[in-house]
């Protein structure tokens, strides 16, 4: 990888997240389209700039702007490369503080797996999830449940597959007495695995309705301390 790329980059990222007028956001997108959106040399370079910049505005930025252009390039990069950046993905978003920037990193994910698991690629990437959601801590059970969720919107027949266990998780997650954020996600994410459940299916109908009293709980709390985004 190109270090002056890389700084190029960088700077410009670093211009348009603290950009507060009009001209210089145009001007500096439409640098960045003609100068560095051209080729895949930018999704490693993103990559680099999402995980290691001082700044959460930028490494949120990179993140967002990573997402945008991983099922343009993803499947033109070499498989060495690719596996080091599904490593290091995962290295930073367990190691990243700001929730926006971790959310950026967690939508990369998912539009990698969009293009990796329908090709039989990134198998461990679940597991690893599901790691995340049973950690002692709180910051990696709201990761896991975060990416978890976040997939539904791109592999969401994988996860159906794997509806049983993921019950079965989230049972113990919309339960979480640390975090509201994990239980609120867990919420979210129970109503898009309803969606697969079919209507002959007992056992998963029995699991979701047995999950119901927990998720109003969660519901209530949200009211109670008048937490109304969550709610």
């Amino acid at each position: 990888m190109d270090p002056q790329y890389v700084n190029g980059l960088q700077e410009l990222l670093q211009r348009l997240a603290f950009a507060s007028d009009t001209g210089t956001i145009q001007t500096v997108t439409a640098t960045l389209g003609q100068q560095f959106y051209t080729s895949a040399a930018c999704v490693p370079a993103l990559l680099t700039i999402a995980k290691d910049d001082a700044q959460w505005q930028v490494r949120q930025l990179a993140a967002v702007e990573l997402r945008k252009r991983v099922g343009r390039y993803w499947d033109g990069i070499d498989d060495e490369m690719q596996q080091q950046m599904r490593d290091a993905l995962l290295r930073a978003i367990v190691e990243e503080s700001n929730d926006l920037a971790r959310h950026g990193l967690a939508r990369v994910i998912s539009s990698i797996a969009k293009c990796d698991i329908p090709n039989q690629k990134w198998g461990d990437l679940i597991q690893f999830l599901y790691t995340c959601c049973q950690s002692a801590q709180a910051a990696h059970r709201e990761i896991g449940i975060y990416v978890l969720d976040s997939l539904f919107e791109t592999i969401a027949d994988v996860l159906g597959a794997h509806m049983k266990q993921l019950f079965e998780l989230f049972a113990a997650l919309v339960g979480d007495s640390e975090s509201r954020v994990v239980q609120v996600t867990t919420v979210e994410a129970l109503g898009k695995l309803a969606e697969f459940v079919e209507p002959g299916d007992r056992g998963a109908i029995a699991a979701f309705q047995g999950l119901v009293p927990a998720m109003v709980q969660v519901l209530q709390q949200c009211l109670a301390s008048s937490d109304e985004d969550s709610a």
